[in-house]
């Protein structure tokens, strides 16, 4: 189909040089605010004949959106999908669907659905849902965009599901608002699951499903797991494949927050966009005026309208966030607490219903590793489905390919029908 290649190891290596020049730079506080960096609303639109999202009338909400229900179809579209300027010889469909954010208003996002050629016979053709790590905060970032714009970044990892005959299923789980680690997430993909399989013209009403992201896109992932039986009990999901989950949300932002070093700078990048994102979804918690300086403000105003890449070198350019906070002690008021418990897992009244495949590098330099221990532990006691991997002398991206294959593997043959497994827990 099209060359197997890994996520660009390139960028670990980069941010690695960059972090620790950056890190030297930053002990000056006197520093100047360093030159802004383009941002992919400024440069995609100049090297893609494509509408962006905003200026796209197909993303527009519905008249009668309130009347619709979860999982209801707006409107859909024949694309054709690429890889770098090279068409993908799949069928493409975009679907335009009703959920809602965690307050429960009800909004419009989109989902794209790759199905092979390659014929299906015994069963139902499965479909994945694939949670890209979107990580970003403009709607220009989301894969609705970047699949037709020759810019998904993920592309070679659903090349094995694809190659095996399964369909793909790709949301913008974020919305057009780029609210990322909201508990909004988990309802997009399921939502996005529903529309898809009440399209008649798929084919996929009777699929067995699966879920599959790592990082972000394993976040998304965890959440769609978790509110799968009080959610959408009647969507057949198999399996979730997720790794590189942040699931103490807590535990992150402690980590994130605190004294620099090596870690908490390589990860700066992150803390300004996961904070920006949720700030949308619940601005009456976090309102940057009130938790940053004017400077802060405007460090975050600049990390806006970005996608990964820009967002990175961005972040390695921009003092840690715990510089521009009015109050050191911010994590600990009751409001940012409760918040930060409702984003996060292992909370018993979410138990996942569903097998888990689920590993975590034992050295991430973006998510420690006590910021998934209390979720895994949580789930043993509870009984969940669960098959918990480590991954040791490794960080964030390489983590990831290196358990890529094994847990391709392991929901392709649940979603053929094979048993998951026993289950494994580390106590």
């Amino acid at each position: 189909m099209f060359a197997r290649l890994g996520r660009p190891a390139v960028l670990a290596l980069g941010a690695c040089l960059m972090v620790a020049t950056a890190t030297t730079a930053w002990a000056d506080s006197d520093q100047p605010p360093p030159p802004p960096v383009p941002s992919e609303e400024q440069i995609y639109p100049a090297v893609v004949p494509l509408p962006t999202p905003d200026q796209d009338p197909w993303y527009d909400d519905p008249d009668d959106l309130a009347e619709l229900h979860n999982g209801d179809i707006v409107r859909t579209r024949d694309v054709q999908s690429y890889a770098l300027g090279i068409p993908i010889p799949v069928a493409t469909k975009q679907i335009l669907y009703r959920t809602t954010d965690p307050h429960d208003n009800p909004l419009v996002t989109a989902t794209t659905v790759l199905v092979p050629g390659i014929p299906w016979t015994g069963s139902p053709r499965p479909l994945v849902s694939y949670q890209e790590a979107l990580d970003s905060t403009a709607s220009i970032c989301n894969p609705s965009y970047t699949l037709r714009a020759g810019l998904f970044k993920e592309i070679t990892l659903i090349q094995y599901f694809l190659e095996q005959g399964m369909a793909v299923a790709i949301p913008d789980f974020n919305g057009k608002k780029n609210s990322w680690l909201s508990a909004s997430e988990g309802r997009m993909v399921l939502d996005g699951i529903r529309a898809v399989q009440r399209d008649a013209t798929l084919g996929l009403r009777d699929s067995g499903v699966g879920l599959y992201g790592y990082s972000g896109g394993g976040n998304a992932s965890a959440s769609a797991a978790e509110q799968h039986a009080a959610y959408a009990p009647e969507l057949r999901i198999l399996g979730s494949a997720q790794g590189g989950v942040a699931g103490d949300k807590a535990a992150l932002f402690d980590r994130m927050i605190g004294p620099t070093t090596f870690y908490t700078v390589s990860a700066q990048w992150a803390l300004w966009s996961i904070v920006s994102g949720l700030a949308k979804d619940y601005p009456d918690v976090l309102r940057m005026d009130d938790l940053l300086t004017p400077e802060g403000v405007a460090y975050m105003r600049n990390m806006s309208g970005r996608c990964l890449w820009t967002e990175v070198a961005t972040g390695l350019l921009t003092p840690p966030m715990a510089k521009f906070l009015k109050d050191p002690d911010l994590l600990r008021r009751p409001e940012i607490q409760q918040l930060l418990h409702d984003i996060s897992f292992g909370n018993p009244e979410n138990r996942p219903d569903i097998p888990i495949f689920m590993w975590h590098s034992m050295t991430d330099q973006l998510i420690p590793l006590n910021a998934i221990m209390p979720v895994e532990q949580a789930y043993c006691r509870s009984g969940v489905n669960l098959r918990w991997f480590t991954i040791p002398m490794s960080e964030h991206v390489s983590a990831e390919l290196i358990a890529y294959q094994p847990a391709d593997a392991w929901l392709s043959w649940v979603l053929r029908g094979g048993d998951p497994g026993p289950v494994l827990c580390q106590t």
